[in-house]
C-alpha cells in the first residue's frame, strides 16, 4: 500500500479546503452568527453583501452570479443544504475551521497556565515511577493532552512580542502625542514582556526535572518499551527551549527598535516645527528695495537676507571654428518592394478574417443553442469546438460568449464550479464545468 501523499492529495482540493479571503471572512461571519443552528439563503446573500462591501469590491452589475457562486462554492466543503427546508448548516469541517481560528484569535498568553501544566506534568510522572505504572500511560493520559496547550502558549508569546512592537509603532507616529506619554507608554512596554519572557522561563525550568526522570527510567532495564515517547517527551522540551530562545531573543531587539521610534518621533516633531516656523516667516515676510536691489524683510529678530546679487558677472560664449561647407550630396535608394513580406501580411490578414469568421459562427451557434433549449452545457460545447478548430478559436469563442452572456444578466445566467474537466483528443486541455442558462 502506497503511503498518503499530502501535497498531491491537496494540490486539487486545496481551494475547497481552504477559502480565499472574501469567501473564509463570509464563511466566519456565519458562524458567528448561527454556529450550528439553521440559516437560509438570504441570510447568507445579506452576509456576501456585507464582507464584500467592507472589503471594498462591491458591484451590483454582478451581483446575483457573484452571490450564486460563492454558494456553490462554500457548499463544497463548509455547508450543507436541505432541499426540502431550503435551509443551510454548517458541515463538521466548517465547524471544525471556524472554531480552530476562533480558539487562536480568543486565546491569550497564561504563564502561570504553563507553570502549573508543568507541575501537574511532574507530580503525575513522579507519582507513576513511584507506583509502577506503564510510562506510556502517562504518556498518553497526561502528556499529550497538555502538549498543545504548552505549543501554542509560545506561539502566542510570540504573536504578543509582534503586537506589542507594532502598537509602540503605531503611538510613536500618532500625531499630538505628549513624548512624555509615549516614553512611559513604551517603558511599561518593555517591563510587561521582559516580565513575560521571564515567567515563561521559569515555567520551562521543571522541564528539565521531568528530563531528568526521563534519564532514569532509561537506565531500567525494562525501559526499551519506552524509548519511542520518551525521545518525544525528550524532543518536545528541546524545541519549546529553542522556541523560547528565539523568542527571548527578539525581545532583547525591542530596545534598539524603541530608540529607532523614538527618533522617528523626534524627527517628526523637528519637521513639524520647522513647518511652523517656514509658515510664521512667510505671513509675516515682506518684499523691500533699497539701492535697487529687493531684500526680503524678515519679521522681527531675523536679519534681512539679501535676494540677488548686485554685481554682473561675466559669461563668454565659446564659438568653436569649423568649416562652414556644401553639404555632402545623399543618396537616392531605389525602394524595392518586399515580395515575400507582403506574401506574409496578406497570408495573416486571411488567417485573422477567417479566425473572426469562425468565431462568430461558433458563437452564433451557441446562442442558437442556448434560445432552443433554453440552457447551454459550455464545456462539451468548448471541446466540440477543439475537434475541428485551433485552440485560439475555441478560447475567443468562449470569452465572445460568456461576455455577452453576463453582459446580459437579466436575461442568462452563468453557473461555475471550478471543477477542471478534460477531454481525450486534448489531454494537456483542461476548463472549469460551465453552464448557460436562459432567465
Amino acid at each position: 500500500m502506497e503511503s498518503f501523499n499530502l501535497y498531491i492529495e491537496a494540490k486539487d482540493q486545496y481551494e475547497k479546503l481552504v477559502p480565499e479571503k472574501n469567501d473564509g471572512l463570509i464563511i466566519l461571519s456565519l458562524y458567528g452568527k448561527y454556529k450550528d443552528k439553521d440559516f437560509t439563503e438570504e441570510n447568507i446573500v445579506s452576509l456576501i453583501n456585507k464582507v464584500f462591501k467592507d472589503q471594498g469590491t462591491d458591484s451590483t452589475r454582478t451581483e446575483h452570479n457573484r452571490n450564486n457562486n460563492v454558494i456553490l462554492r462554500l457548499q463544497e466543503s463548509f455547508l450543507w443544504r436541505n432541499e426540502i427546508k431550503r435551509t443551510y448548516k454548517f458541515k463538521k469541517y466548517g465547524l471544525e475551521f471556524c472554531q480552530s481560528l476562533e480558539k487562536r484569535l480568543i486565546a491569550k498568553y497564561n504563564p502561570a497556565k504553563i507553570k502549573r501544566f508543568f507541575v501537574e506534568l511532574y507530580n503525575s510522572l513522579t507519582t507513576a515511577v513511584e507506583i509502577g505504572t506503564n510510562f506510556n500511560l502517562w504518556v498518553e493520559d497526561h502528556f499529550d493532552i497538555r502538549m498543545p496547550s504548552l505549543s501554542s502558549q509560545i506561539e502566542i508569546l510570540d504573536q504578543q512580542v509582534n503586537e506589542s512592537v507594532s502598537d509602540f509603532k503605531l503611538t510613536v507616529k500618532s500625531e499630538g502625542s505628549n513624548i512624555q506619554d509615549i516614553l512611559k507608554q513604551i517603558e511599561m512596554g518593555l517591563d510587561i514582556i521582559k516580565e513575560q519572557a521571564s515567567e515563561l522561563r521559569n515555567a520551562f525550568q521543571i522541564s528539565y526535572d521531568i528530563d531528568e526522570i526521563l534519564t532514569v527510567i532509561l537506565e531500567k532495564n525494562e525501559a526499551s518499551g519506552y524509548i519511542e515517547n520518551i525521545k518525544k517527551v525528550q524532543d518536545f522540551h528541546d524545541s519549546s527551549r529553542s522556541q523560547l530562545e528565539q523568542v527571548s531573543k527578539r525581545i532583547e531587539k525591542i530596545k534598539p527598535r524603541i530608540r529607532e521610534f523614538i527618533y522617528d518621533f523626534n524627527k517628526q516633531d523637528f519637521d513639524r516645527k520647522t513647518n511652523k516656523f517656514l509658515t510664521h516667516i512667510l505671513e509675516h515676510s515682506t518684499v523691500g528695495r533699497r539701492s535697487g536691489n529687493k531684500y526680503i524683510q524678515f519679521p522681527k529678530g531675523i536679519p534681512v537676507f539679501k535676494l540677488r546679487a548686485s554685481e554682473i558677472i561675466a559669461r563668454l560664449t565659446v564659438i568653436p571654428i569649423r568649416e562652414i561647407s556644401p553639404k555632402v550630396p545623399i543618396t537616392v535608394y531605389k525602394r524595392e518592394i518586399n515580395i515575400s513580406k507582403r506574401q506574409d501580411l496578406v497570408d495573416k490578414t486571411v488567417r485573422w478574417k477567417y479566425e473572426k469568421e469562425r468565431i462568430k459562427y461558433w458563437t452564433e451557434l451557441a446562442f442558437s443553442q442556448l434560445e432552443q433549449d433554453s440552457i447551454l452545457d459550455f464545456t462539451p460545447f468548448f471541446f466540440k469546438i477543439l475537434e475541428t478548430e485551433k485552440f485560439s478559436i475555441a478560447v475567443k469563442t468562449a470569452h465572445n460568449t460568456l461576455r455577452r452572456s453576463a453582459g446580459l444578466k437579466n436575461k442568462y445566467r452563468i453557473i461555475i464550479n471550478k471543477q477542471a474537466s478534460y477531454t481525450g483528443q486534448n489531454k494537456g486541455i483542461s476548463i472549469w464545468q460551465m453552464t448557460i442558462q436562459k432567465k
